[in-house]
């Protein structure tokens, strides 16, 4: 069943509302098991100095095509470093950006799927979220001058792309990541190859398990401002729980690193899809990581 939205920012307000809730549910420490891992409230393992210096922006040519600062065109990964990433956020006088098939495309629909109810609702890719921030797509590739590029978007399913005109948008590289190690249930940080923090977490129990999947950073949201359930921080995952087609009450069921006021249940596997780790650990990963960081979610 595809449905029309019509009314398109009524309709984002309406599920995007709920995108961060829908996977973050998750047992009390009374409903965990000791089956589920061993409870670990320790701090963090910080490796090194947190790197404080800002991503390097990236400038565009005359023709709205994004550039390397050396003149040449940039690709998505830099060959001398494979954690270089680019990041398109886009620009403060656009409020819905096109999507295309193609490089001097077709002009096409986004959709997002919902496979486990059979739903399609038509998502318009616009350009402020509903907690106000201002959209984040991660280049996958440019195409041949830069004027175009391939990146990723929260849509499902997971690792859906499309082609964006860069002329709507400024770009930033850096080369920061997230492993979420579910077998360990562990969250490490990286600057490149250096670790910069290691962190025991919560994640997604048997039936809502936590999806293997590579995505990004998409949105950093005050955690006080949705529940004190989150702690200090949500940051929003572009991607979503693959065994829930919704969740709250009908919304998306979008995933998150955020933090807890449940500091007890570290180690074990209790969420509704989301990790979770400690407050002051969120809240170090939140001021030391850029919009646009990779997050490799694996087993």
């Amino acid at each position: 069943m595809r449905i029309r939205r019509s009314t398109a920012k009524a309709l984002a307000v309406a599920t995007l509302f709920v995108f961060i809730a829908a996977s973050c549910g998750g047992s009390s420490a009374n409903e965990a098991t000791s089956g589920d891992g061993a409870v670990n409230t320790d701090g963090p393992t910080v490796v090194g100095e947190i790197p404080t210096t800002a991503p390097v922006t990236v400038p565009s040519t005359d023709d709205g095509a994004i550039t390397s600062t050396d003149g040449e065109v940039s690709d998505a990964a830099d060959e001398e470093d494979p954690w270089e990433v680019t990041v398109l956020y886009v620009n403060d006088d656009v409020q819905i950006i096109p999507v295309f098939d193609a490089p001097n495309g077709n002009n096409v629909k986004l959709f997002d799927k919902n496979a486990i109810d059979g739903i399609e609702l038509e998502y318009p890719l616009l350009a402020t979220t509903v907690f106000g921030n201002r959209l984040a797509l991660l280049v996958v590739e440019y195409s041949p001058g830069g004027a175009w590029a391939k990146v990723e978007v929260p849509v499902r399913p997971n690792g859906t792309t499309v082609w964006v005109q860069t002329a709507f948008f400024s770009a930033e590289t850096h080369n920061y990541h997230i492993t979420i190690d579910l077998s360990e249930n562990k969250v490490n940080v990286y600057k490149g190859e250096e670790l910069l923090i290691e962190q025991i977490s919560v994640s997604g129990r048997e039936s809502r398990p936590t999806p293997i999947v590579r995505s990004y950073i998409d949105e950093k949201i005050p955690g006080p401002s949705l529940s004190p359930a989150y702690g200090d921080w949500v940051l929003s995952i572009a991607a979503f729980s693959e065994t829930l087609g919704t969740f709250g009450g009908g919304g998306m069921p979008k995933l998150a690193l955020h933090g807890t006021n449940q500091p007890e249940l570290m180690g074990q596997y209790v969420s509704s899809g989301c990790v979770r780790v400690p407050n002051e650990v969120v809240s170090l990963i939140a001021e030391s990581v850029p919009i646009g960081t990779i997050v490799d979610i694996i087993a």
